[in-house]
């Protein structure tokens, strides 16, 4: 899928609707889904989660995508996590700099935070 570009949502198989429940917590192939988005490949993986290339059909763009990664057993710890990205999400989306990666979209798919 490398240098392909995409003209319309036709051309794209129709998206599931969320993660597959077996396939939470495990990495993302490429070809496959996190929401409407398309799975490029994997960019790089630290402490908080996962960030692929990724492809948004609606707006006809490329993206990095941040998935969390929840590696605990208390859901407390779980929801604190969770809160700390979507504050995260949110502070990035009132700052302009050129050195600052924008953040267009937060929310959840199934139990996972992207």
């Amino acid at each position: 899928m490398e240098g392909q570009r995409f003209r319309s949502n036709e051309e794209l198989p129709a998206p599931p609707v969320g993660l597959d429940p077996d396939e939470e917590g495990k990495e993302l192939g490429s070809g496959s889904y996190a929401g409407r988005y398309l799975i490029l490949d994997r960019i790089g993986k630290g402490g908080m989660g996962v960030v692929y290339k990724a492809y948004d059909p609606q707006l006809d763009r490329r993206i990095a995508l941040k998935i969390l990664t929840l590696k605990s057993d208390g859901e407390e710890e779980i929801d604190r996590a969770r809160d700390r990205l979507m504050r995260e999400a949110q502070s990035l989306a009132q700052l302009s700099h050129p050195n600052v990666v924008a953040a267009h979209d937060v929310g959840t798919i199934g139990e996972q935070v992207f």
